[in-house]
């Protein structure tokens, strides 16, 4: 009796650690239900929220290693609210290097200094295969409970892109087509089982004169199906042409490949991508910032953001975009602010390039800077000290398809990345957005603090905003205008002018002043970013 008590006792035990275990850590795989990526086990939302680790230049192995013991690498990015890593790898790793020792492929690069700074802090790795010290990288992650998106970079170890890189586009000298599925597939087998893979990239940014739909449709689905077929876990993540830029043709013939609810697509955008018109970095500081905002949230819609949209809606991940970390590119910044907007009032699911803060060797320089890197050369500091401030909102998950909590409204800043709050003095002011009190109620006119009865009123020019009874008054009456429709603009003041909301840069208080820039006027190029404020939806 005591014996079978003890059983019981046990096997209770055991089932209590196993379901402990189901809590404390995130269930896979993960799967698609319209334009959301959900956890199976769950049905709840998964937001993916990844940053580029490069492991596809010549040493083929991710970068850092030389620089900081791997698992204090990985809980940098755990740190940094990261959940996940688009880690990026060369088909030919798979298909020609597999058996390769990492030390003897250093060997090869003139690179001692790498060398020396990974028998420093990670020697287990130069005795390893490049797969092998894959293998340790993604165990790592999943150690620290971080998810892997595997990238198929390139064909040929190398820095990319350029068009004529060889590995471009199908039949390029570096992009056989079936040496290509081949290493796919190789490794989606290698990885099926391994829960924190939970997805796999066909092709990082597509491009050069080969390009065309009838190649794409035929080897886009033949790589999804094998992929599929050899590890039927892993989402399977799709890239369109022109740099991952294009993916509007799908409007006319979608991709219809079997893989279950199991597809997803990605797409790129930098300062310097193009979009439509808009092809060159210095255009953000030569054109309204309200009409190449306005322009590129338009043209992200119509070539890729469409997918989100409909009865057959599909998730979309803005798999890298990025900027100069160093603050020192003006274009960048003014880019960056822009596409937050888009990220946050979309809530999509995003990859950042680039974790990592410097390459053992890119384009025969050894330890070369990477200054769009969210960590320093020295792998130890933030490169951008307002990180964590302008990502916080986009770092969360404000959306959810499953919440039965009503449409609230966060109040958005997008050039701090912070949110207005009310303070103490009943003043409208900027800071955290990690304050659930701090929701809105937007009708079309009032915007009301969320569970009071109190709205948002003007005082005049140059004066806070602060909340007050007063909701009948035209002073409270707001409405977004120019054509970024960042602005909230009271009706008129007592002198028939339209005023914006406005942060100062040397105070956290909100106050009203004159708009800036919100006519479509070609010769007006003040900066409006102290003004931009976004009503972005939540029901979390």
């Amino acid at each position: 009796m005591l014996r079978k008590a003890f059983e019981f006792q046990s096997m209770f035990l055991l089932l209590l650690i196993f379901i402990s275990s189901l809590q404390s850590s995130n269930a896979y795989p993960l799967s698609t239900k319209s334009r959301w990526i959900i956890d199976d086990s769950t049905s709840e939302r998964v937001k993916l929220v990844c940053g580029n680790w490069a492991g596809h230049l010549q040493p083929m192995i991710p970068e850092g290693l030389d620089r900081r013991p791997l698992k204090e690498l990985v809980g940098e990015l755990v740190q940094k609210k990261f959940n996940c890593v688009r880690l990026t790898y060369a088909i030919y790793m798979w298909t020609r290097h597999g058996h390769d020792i990492v030390n003897e492929t250093f060997s090869d690069l003139d690179a001692p200094e790498a060398v020396d700074g990974i028998a420093k802090y990670n020697p287990f790795v130069l005795k390893m295969t490049h797969i092998e010290a894959f293998d340790a990288v993604v165990n790592e992650l999943a150690a620290q409970n971080v998810k892997v998106l595997l990238d198929n970079h390139v064909s040929e170890p190398k820095w990319c892109c350029n068009d004529d890189d060889g590995n471009g586009f199908f039949y390029d000298r570096h992009f056989d087509p079936q040496e290509w599925i081949h290493g796919l597939t190789l490794a989606a087998k290698h990885f099926n089982g391994h829960h924190h893979v939970v997805a796999m990239s066909l092709r990082n940014e597509l491009h050069g004169p080969r390009q065309n739909l009838k190649d794409w449709y035929k080897y886009m689905s033949q790589a999804a199906l094998s992929i599929h077929k050899a590890n039927p876990n892993v989402l399977v993540v799709i890239s369109g042409l022109i740099y991952d830029t294009e993916l509007q043709f799908l409007r006319n013939k979608p991709l219809n490949i079997d893989i279950g609810k199991k597809m997803v697509y990605e797409t790129h955008l930098y300062s310097f991508s193009g979009i439509g018109t808009l092809k060159l970095r210095d255009i953000w500081t030569k054109q309204p910032l309200n009409r190449i905002c306005a322009n590129t949230v338009r043209g992200l819609d119509q070539r890729a953001g469409f997918l989100t949209i409909g009865e057959n809606a599909v998730p979309l991940i803005i798999s890298e975009f990025g900027f100069d970390q160093t603050g020192s590119s003006v274009e960048d910044n003014r880019f960056l602010t822009c596409l937050q907007t888009y990220l946050v009032g979309r809530d999509l699911d995003w990859g950042l390039w680039a974790f990592h803060g410097s390459y053992y060797v890119r384009e025969d320089k050894v330890q070369l800077d990477e200054s769009f890197g969210v960590l320093d050369a020295t792998w130890h500091n933030l490169r951008y000290p307002n990180f964590t401030d302008k990502f916080q909102l986009l770092q969360r998950m404000n959306q959810d398809p499953t919440s039965k909590l009503p449409k609230a409204y966060i109040m958005y800043h997008p050039l701090t990345g912070k949110c207005a709050q009310v303070n103490e003095k009943n003043e409208l002011e900027i800071g955290s957005c990690g304050e659930n009190k701090n929701r809105w109620i937007y009708d079309g006119s009032q915007i009301l603090w969320n569970g009071t009865k109190k709205c948002l009123t003007a005082s005049g020019e140059d004066l806070p905003v602060s909340v007050s009874d007063d909701c009948k008054s035209k002073n409270s009456s707001w409405k977004p205008v120019s054509l970024s429709r960042l602005h909230l603009a009271t009706s008129h003041d007592q002198n028939g002018k339209q005023l914006c909301l406005h942060k100062d840069s040397n105070s956290s208080v909100v106050v009203t002043s004159k708009c800036i820039c919100i006519n479509d006027d070609s010769l007006c190029l003040d900066d409006p970013q102290s003004q931009w404020f976004q009503l972005v939806a939540t029901n979390v």
